[in-house]
């Protein structure tokens, strides 16, 4: 069965890159694509789901901002199930410094060539915030679509995102981290909890991740 999978903000399919599932299921990566000019989210997600082969039984995966668009995928299409990771399912588990800056458009200052920039500061503050280590986490080859357009449409996807009254969050399964800082485990509700796991658990904890996964799969 195949798995479609939905990185994290600018992650491209590496991001998977370490999971180790079970026999007989497929990771297939669905890409992002460029936004049209005030492209609504849902039409967006329209346009990605002409990767899913929907005659056919499959589940979703999605990472971080890929986990807000899969549920809005369950908009349209109907998984098998759906697999969240280091995301969130609704507007309460979003941090109120997002809420806060959604309702005064705070993150629209952020310059976009912070984000696209390979300068040093702006690599270290990317590591800070993902606890990376520089030897033991490759991330360089993964967040590679850096579009500015692109970035500045998502974050405020993601800053006013609430999930769709069209679905219900009773066919999925939620993974996160205990010490995501991204979206604090403190906001999470109703998730498998990976101990230690950042934003990024996927690809510094794949292990443990991945047997989380392999528990939903074989009892799908």
């Amino acid at each position: 069965m195949k798995i479609y999978q939905v990185s994290g903000l600018g992650a491209n399919a590496n991001a998977f890159r370490n999971l180790r599932l079970a026999d007989g299921f497929e990771q297939v990566y669905i890409p992002w694509l460029q936004p049209e000019k005030n492209e609504t989210l849902a039409h967006y997600t329209e346009r990605m789901l002409e990767n899913i082969n929907p005659t056919e039984d499959f589940l979703l995966m999605g990472l971080s901002f890929g986990g807000i668009i899969v549920q809005e995928m369950n908009r349209f299409i109907n998984p098998k199930h759906t697999i969240l990771i280091s995301t969130v399912k609704n507007r309460e588990e979003i941090p109120k410094l997002f809420r806060f800056s959604s309702q005064i458009n705070a993150h629209k200052m952020i310059p976009m060539s912070f984000l696209t920039s390979d300068r040093t500061f702006s690599y270290m503050m990317m590591r800070k915030l993902y606890y990376t280590d520089r030897e033991k986490d490759s991330i360089d080859d993964i967040f590679d679509f850096k579009d500015a357009e692109y970035l500045r449409w998502s974050i405020h996807k993601i800053m006013n995102w609430d999930h769709s009254l069209q679905y219900k969050e009773d066919n999925l399964t939620h993974i996160h981290g205990t010490k995501d800082i991204v979206f604090p485990i403190t906001n999470i509700k109703n998730a498998i909890q990976i101990e230690g796991g950042t934003h990024i658990m996927v690809m510094q904890k794949p292990k443990q991740v991945s047997e989380k996964i392999n528990e939903i799969l074989i009892n799908l």
